[in-house]
């Protein structure tokens, strides 16, 4: 406490107060003196932190604060508040706070596959991963709820034995990304490829945005594959091949949910010099054993075994359906 020209300071957690003593009767008049921002301590505050409790007078004192402070500008919902200071509103926040713990622990409750189902796959996911397998594709699924697996469309069909796969095509570059929810595994790369660059096609203005890559032979340019479960520092990726199968250019690789493949202009190769490329592989070609080649020989040049003609004598004797021994 203070005393100033007849006037008693009192400071306290609150906001200074002003007692002056020129009241009728002797009596104190209290009024309160006006508050100064903390900040630029220059104008009177208008506004007080909910975080930290900082005072200040406007816009450019509340951002300079947070950058001094490193506040967010969020009360502290958790903190310790002394039964002297607890009032309603805390009580309201308290009872809020109960609430959205409730439902978030409520929603990840649905979330979760009951305990006993394994690994929680519906029966077609279940034939979808198999027959990757039997393609040497290592397919993996996220959990249930997860954005890229609620978008996923990729499913085996029986009748005809193929995967219809969902691609995602993001061109370098631009802002492009271009979904294809059923390819053939047995398309090849660059035909399904061609049907976004055509020059007829629907979306104008993708049209337009794309007119670099439409502009170059389609075999110029590189389509990459991430490759799945390595470090984000370490990125990898596969060349695929445009002139071959989305099957063949999946085996032996691993694929989330459904393969996204980046496409690149030539010169555009330079903003992946940090991560490894592995370069695609020409097909395979199978060479037989000579001591197990099938020799084929001039049809011309083949001598066969002499016929021999067996004359039967007819047997007055027998009867029909017999045979001669």
């Amino acid at each position: 406490m203070v005393v100033e020209d007849n006037l008693v300071v009192r400071s306290g957690d609150q906001d200074d107060e002003v007692v002056s003593g020129s009241g009728e009767g002797g009596e104190m008049k209290v009024r309160k003196r006006e508050a100064i921002c903390e900040e630029c301590y220059e104008h009177e505050s208008k506004y007080r932190c909910p975080g930290c409790g900082i005072r200040s007078c406007g816009v450019q004192c509340i951002k300079s604060h947070k950058e001094r402070t490193q506040c967010d500008g969020k009360r502290k919902r958790t903190e310790f508040v002394g039964i002297n200071a607890f009032n309603d509103n805390w009580l309201i926040s308290d009872y809020n706070l109960l609430e959205e713990i409730l439902r978030q622990a409520d929603s990840a409750k649905r979330l979760r596959a009951p305990l006993g189902r394994g690994d929680e796959l519906t029966p077609q996911q279940k034939a979808l991963r198999n027959q990757a397998k039997a393609r040497s594709t290592n397919l993996l699924f996220l959990a249930r709820g997860m954005t890229k697996r609620k978008e996923n469309t990729t499913f085996f069909e029986k009748r005809s034995k193929r995967i219809l796969w969902r691609v995602e095509w993001i061109f370098e570059g631009t802002e492009v990304r271009l979904i294809d929810n059923r390819v053939d595994e047995n398309s090849s790369l660059d035909i399904v490829l061609a049907k976004h660059l055509a020059h007829d096609a629907e979306n104008v203005s993708v049209r337009h945005r794309l007119r670099n890559f439409r502009w170059k032979p389609i075999h110029e340019l590189l389509v990459l594959l991430p490759r799945e479960q390595c470090p984000a520092a370490e990125k990898e990726y596969f060349e695929l091949s445009l002139g071959d199968c989305l099957k063949n250019q999946l085996a032996d690789k691993t694929v989330i949910e459904y393969p996204i493949i980046h496409v690149l202009l030539p010169d555009s190769l330079s903003k992946f010099a940090g991560a490894k490329i592995s370069k695609a592989l020409p097909p395979k070609v199978v060479e037989l054993d000579p001591s197990e080649a099938v020799v084929i020989h001039d049809p011309q040049n083949l001598e066969g075994v002499p016929f021999r003609e067996e004359k039967f004598q007819e047997d007055d004797n027998l009867e029909e359906g017999e045979i001669m021994a």
